[in-house]
């Protein structure tokens, strides 16, 4: 039996072991509600235990619980627990369990020789919790929850104009995102960060981020590389805010009703970056527009019932009309300018917009359950047609020349012509059932979904690049169109998924330690292929403030949507899905420092490949071709410190290590390099205040990462690649309370006014994003060269902010 059977037939019967050995829960009676911290934020993985009964449970990840009353007493102890937070037992009689329970935890002090400090809550044990307010200080041009996920170990952004991110070697496609168990689709026809609109996620609605770079549970979809969980918060009372800014502008209220019966919560965003967008060589006339709206509403109606609907549309427009640019690039030694103009235009389109409708039941026999049924439409279009004349010349950097720094020779002169007129159509419908049980210590989890999906693709775009009035391809021997790709295909299919997991605690020498195991499968019309993918995932404490952890399992990949946008002749070829492993292992240790708790991670982990689709990287966009024809490689370290370094406020440091190649055994390639492959990442996201003025803030953002590879347009990315400069940047924010909930005036409904000040890319470093490759035909000589001239990205530029909270 090959080793990946073996490995599946064991985790199944580690899952499923437990299930049949579990009793069933037939009771009527239960306690039901919900744990919080003293902030109001909901906690997972409350273990809730009656001792008369034996009987017990976790909160789920809102902080819901559901525990069976297996006994007849007048009265009950119900034993709250967790670690880094106080044990609470609350008594309660029979008639009194009819009424859901609001249990608040208060954080324990802990002494650790001799120094009491307040504990926080831990992670899961493959997430990182993420402080939303991280998401809503965090200076970056990009902004929004994102910025604050490449902040963190693992996690690579080559943009600041982009929310895309990389994580452990993959690509964009590979990450899964959720909002409220909903899964989020990202637009796939964009080339360039400038032309990338809001995100999906708004921050003024987030309540809960939790993260995982690999190794997660079987709860989570498909995907090769990552999965961020968002939660919307319910508001408790009347909130509101609104903020103003260069960029970035938003306004979100909601409210509860008196009976708590009904809540409401929404937000609306409008974002134009062209203030951003003239700090780049290329000028012209930037028009970016995006706009979106989010609205969510839930209802009780009394009983074990909650309606929850959540609806959201977006609306982006990119218009730009190029002038001129102008670039110095090269070395001291070997300088060039490149001058270009232009005539033409580009118009983008992007909008989308969709809904949800969530029905959660609290069921009496200790079981919980949702029914949500959801549905997305996005329309992209993208047409542009750009003719450019260039001039590249060398320059004179002899010191005391008369030439320096003006042009020496001519080094070449053309022009270029670029259309397109793409589109895409995707429409998804999908309904899904999941399941929440405790029997004693043990849970389960299971869940179904049907999806329905559609991709109307239609592309068509070429480029001609004119060197001395000859047209340059991509052949020596004769003269084309440098590159052409003419693509229709409409692809619909249906998916089913099922998954099943158990969440247990047992003793190992004297440890309690926690277990996710589960399974999920799939099956996809498409490709008529099933998936099956065993996960899990064990943590063991080692000692009072070490533990440690290790995951391992399968995340299988299907085709999705810029996949079937292949460059490809054969329109008979169907994508399977791409397959990987992950192994992971894992330490935290919580330590003191100036009287102020901490946490150090580490994590090695281990990605294997197969199947994969090879790639290319244009700017943001990728570029699929060959089918499933490559395999690869990604391992690495990621290391993390966490914790109050200011009082009262959380910064962290991160670096990681990592190497990530892959080979296409049928073109008979070596090992080579991956689009992602960031041998060393380090980030710091730092927040301050004055000593004794709270009222002055700064945050700062900083980033290094190590140039990934690149290659050549029409050669081939195993045989000539080169990798590009190091990605540098420092983006720093301060900001002043003008107005506090303690410094109010009375009758005021303003609860808090801030204003404040970012600078993006503080010591003004130049960065690239991709190249411009001139080619010049064939000389006397019969040499021809290439220069790659860089895009680089955004330069020293301000945004003024002014935020108001009610």
């Amino acid at each position: 039996m090959p080793l990946t059977s073996r490995i599946k037939v064991i985790l199944t019967a580690v899952l499923l072991i437990p299930l049949a050995a579990s009793p069933l829960i037939a009771q009527n009676d239960a306690i039901k509600g919900m744990v919080t911290d003293t902030a109001g934020v909901a906690l997972a993985g409350v273990s809730i235990f009656i001792p008369s009964s034996s009987s017990g449970t976790v909160s789920d990840e809102n902080g819901l619980f559901s525990i069976p009353l297996m006994a007849d007493e007048p009265q009950y102890s119900v034993v709250f627990s967790f670690v880094g937070y106080k044990t609470d037992t609350i008594s309660i009689t029979k008639a009194e369990s009819t009424h859901p329970l609001k249990v608040t935890l208060k954080s324990e002090i802990i002494e650790i020789g001799g120094v009491e400090i307040n504990a926080g809550r831990t992670d899961n044990i493959t997430s990182i919790s993420v402080p939303v307010v991280a998401g809503m200080v965090i200076p970056s041009v990009s902004g929004g929850i994102e910025a604050a996920i490449t902040t963190l170990p693992g996690v690579s952004s080559f943009s600041e104009l982009s929310s895309s991110y990389a994580v452990r070697g993959g690509s964009y496609d590979e990450n899964l995102v959720y909002i409220n168990d909903v899964e989020v689709y990202r637009p796939y026809l964009i080339r360039s960060g400038q032309q990338e609109g809001l995100s999906r996620i708004n921050p003024d609605l987030t309540a809960l981020i939790s993260f995982s770079p690999g190794g997660f549970s079987a709860a989570y979809g498909d995907r090769m590389s990552s999965v961020l969980d968002i939660t919307y918060r319910e508001p408790e009372t009347f909130e509101a805010s609104a903020s103003l800014s260069l960029i970035t502008s938003s306004v979100h209220a909601g409210a509860r009703s008196r009976n708590n019966k009904f809540y409401f919560i929404a937000g609306a965003r409008y974002r134009t970056n062209a203030l951003i967008l003239s700090s780049l060589d290329l000028s012209g006339q930037y028009s970016p527009h995006f706009a979106d709206v989010q609205a969510m509403a839930g209802y009780n109606p009394g009983g074990n019932a909650r309606i929850t609907i959540l609806l959201w549309g977006s609306s982006n427009r990119y218009t730009f009309m190029p002038e001129s640019r102008t670039t110095t690039f090269g070395t001291t030694q070997d300088a060039f300018k490149l001058y270009a103009w232009f005539d033409g235009g580009e118009r983008d389109r992007y909008d989308c917009g969709g809904g949800d409708v969530t029905l959660s039941l609290l069921h009496n026999n200790g079981v919980s359950s949702k029914i949500i049924l959801s549905g997305y439409r996005a329309l992209e279009n993208e047409n542009f047609d750009i003719w450019g004349a260039y001039n590249l010349t060398a320059l004179d950097k002899t010191e005391g020349s008369e030439n320096n720094p003006d042009s020496l020779i001519n080094a070449g002169v053309g022009s270029w012509l670029s259309h397109a007129r793409n589109s895409l159509h995707t429409s998804m419908v999908s309904l899904s059932y999941k399941g929440f049980a405790a029997a004693g210590p043990t849970r389960f989890e299971w869940g179904l979904t049907a999806r329905h999906r559609s991709h109307d693709i239609d592309v068509n775009e070429w480029l001609r690049v004119d060197s001395a009035g000859y047209t340059v391809g991509t052949s020596d021997d004769e003269l084309s169109l440098t590159s052409f790709n003419d693509h229709s295909s409409e692809v619909n299919s249906t998916i089913a998924e099922a998954y099943l997991i158990n969440r247990s605690s047992f003793s190992l020498a004297g440890m309690i330690c926690e277990l996710n195991a589960g399974i999920r499968a799939a099956y996809d019309t498409y490709n008529s292929e099933t998936l099956l993918s065993p996960r899990i995932s064990v943590s063991m404490p080692l000692s009072r403030r070490l533990s440690a952890h290790v995951s391992a399992g399968a995340y299988h990949q299907p085709p999705g949507g810029r996949e079937m946008m292949l460059e490809t002749k054969d329109e008979s070829l169907v994508l399977k899905a791409q397959r990987s492993m992950h192994i992971i292992a894992g330490l935290h240790y919580d330590f003191v420092a100036w009287e102020r708790p901490f946490r150090f991670t580490a994590e090695a982990y281990g990605k294997f490949f197969n199947r994969l689709v090879p790639y290319t990287v244009d700017n943001v966009r990728l570029i699929y071709y060959g089918g499933n024809i490559a395999e690869g490689y990604s391992a690495g370290l990621d290391l993390r410190v966490n914790g109050e370094f200011v009082q009262g406020v959380e910064s962290w440091f991160s670096l990681s290590f990592m190497k990530s190649e892959m080979k296409i055994p049928s073109y008979n390639t070596g090992w080579f390099p991956s689009p992602f492959d960031q041998r060393l990442n380090f980030s710091i996201f730092f927040q301050d205040y004055l000593p004794g003025h709270p009222d002055f803030r700064a945050n700062i953002n900083i980033a290094f990462g190590t140039g990934i590879p690149t290659s050549p347009p029409g050669r081939n990315q195993w045989d000539v690649w080169f990798r590009m400069p190091p990605y540098r940047r420092v983006d720093i924010g301060f900001s002043k309370v003008l107005i506090s909930s303690d410094r109010k005036r009375q009758g005021s409904v303003l609860k808090e006014l801030v204003a404040g000040i970012e600078v993006f890319n503080l010591a003004d470093m130049r960065n690239t994003i991709s190249y411009t490759w001139i080619r010049t035909v064939k000389n006397s000589e019969g040499k021809s060269l290439e220069y790659a001239v860089p895009n680089y990205l955004t330069s020293r530029s301000l945004n003024l902010k002014l935020s108001a909270r009610f």
